[in-house]
């Protein structure tokens, strides 16, 4: 006992001594040599203050920090060239028509306080990918961003529907939806809601495939395409179902439209308008650019004398076409344009007899012009193709003279209609028109498909 004491007490000296010799030298470490991982402002920086960080008091995290990611995944840092141009995009189309529908402090109080940026989209093992997730009410991680373009349409909905429904989760958190929706659909929803078809989600009543996951995810799917549709397209798809598919997406857009005029006073269609005058003062929808197979429009069709309004010189060439082939015995009826590849395009006119109905075809070249947006030239081809539908076409040539020298002898704007309704830009069903060149008044109008 007394050695072990004696070693004890010897330990007890020595802690003494060290401490005491320690107080005595003289510390020369240089803390600035210390990492403490500070970045020096950049001009991104500064941006992302004036626009962020100041007037919302949100953070705009792009340096890779993959504490703030799903370390099991591979995936890729933001370029800092797409941070700006995105983030702008946030501002304009998404935080801005919140502010002019719900008041200037509706976004301050309630957005996300973290935005995280990342380049590519996140791989999930059963062949999805993740655009987007929200964590808790306060952080919305935006993948894909390094694909993001400001001028494309598609991209800016796509990036923007991301948030709308990530901020509806944010939403829901604060303030809950009435649980009759769930009950709506109740029996239809599945875990595996990516191996049925859009058609059949559609079918049983769900806006989208990701809609059958759970009711919390349907009703922010009910919300972000109700906005990025915009009213014209989210109504056509709806329209176009049968009664009870129908029936349920509309009791289900009442119950969106009446939680966010309960919960937060905010008229839900005009939030809709607002974000469709967005998109399209941020990226609009050039027409030119989305026609021909494979693309957003491949038809132009139109029945001048009864649907359709044209203007006064086009449906006078119309109605002089139309009496002089009813001399022949038939009833000119409407005509439709197929885009095809290459800038080529089919005019067809529908005449009829009794109850058949004939085909007449003419192929045209579209020459547009590359230096003005939408100018465009419409040639026949010359020689034609053969086939019944020209062969009609040369027998009822001489009739249609007057909308022929129309078409082929003026230079056109292919544009949107005047008619326009408003949020159709894009849509299935909206209407286009070819505007005579030196004569806006004078034109033809035809619905998109």
């Amino acid at each position: 006992m007394k050695k072990k004491y004696f070693i004890n007490l010897l330990i007890v000296l020595l802690i003494i001594t060290v401490s005491a010799c320690k107080k005595e030298g003289t510390l020369n470490a240089n803390l600035d040599a210390i990492d403490r991982n500070e970045t020096a402002k950049t001009d991104l920086d500064r941006w992302i203050d004036d626009n962020y960080v100041k007037p919302y008091n949100i953070e705009v995290k792009y340096r890779w920090d993959a504490f703030e990611l799903n370390l099991s995944k591979d995936m890729t840092p933001p370029d800092e060239s797409q941070v700006i141009p995105a983030m702008q995009t946030v501002t304009d189309v998404w935080i801005r028509p919140y502010e002019t529908v719900g008041g200037a402090d509706f976004m301050k109080v309630n957005t996300p306080k973290q935005f995280v940026l990342v380049g590519s989209p996140q791989f999930n093992g059963d062949g999805t990918i993740t655009l987007g997730t929200a964590e808790g009410g306060r952080k919305v991680v935006l993948y894909v961003i390094n694909n993001f373009n400001k001028t494309n349409t598609q991209n800016v909905k796509q990036m923007i529907q991301v948030i709308q429904h990530e901020f509806t989760h944010i939403l829901n958190q604060k303030i809950a939806f009435d649980p009759a929706f769930i009950l709506i659909t109740k029996s239809d929803y599945t875990a595996n809601w990516n191996i049925p078809s859009l058609d059949e989600a559609r079918s049983l009543g769900f806006i989208t495939q990701y809609s059958r996951s759970n009711p919390i995810e349907d009703f922010a799917e009910m919300v972000s395409n109700m906005l990025m549709m915009g009213s014209f397209e989210y109504n056509n798809i709806v329209n176009a179902l049968p009664a009870d598919p129908r029936t349920k997406l509309r009791k289900k857009e009442q119950l969106v439209v009446e939680y966010f005029k309960t919960a937060w006073n905010i008229d839900f269609y005009a939030l809709q308008q607002a974000v469709a005058d967005a998109v399209d003062q941020t990226a609009p929808v050039i027409l030119t650019n989305s026609i021909g197979p494979n693309n957003t429009y491949t038809t132009f069709s139109a029945s001048p004398a009864t649907e359709t309004p044209q203007s006064a010189e086009f449906l006078g060439v119309w109605n002089t076409a139309k009496t002089a082939l009813g001399a022949q015995g038939f009833t000119l009826d409407k005509y439709d344009m197929a885009f095809r590849a290459n800038s080529m395009m089919t005019l067809r006119y529908y005449f009829t007899r009794g109850t058949t109905t004939y085909f007449a075809d003419t192929d045209y070249k579209m020459n547009f012009d590359p230096n003005d947006v939408g100018r465009v030239k419409l040639v026949p081809l010359n020689p034609q193709p053969s086939g019944v539908t020209y062969g009609n076409m040369d027998f009822i040539r001489n009739s249609m003279t007057a909308v022929d020298n129309y078409i082929k002898n003026n230079e056109f704007r292919f544009d949107w209609a005047p008619n326009l309704v408003p949020g159709s830009k894009g849509a299935k069903g909206a209407f286009g028109a070819f505007y005579k060149i030196g004569n806006n008044d004078s034109y033809m109008i035809g619905t998109l498909n």
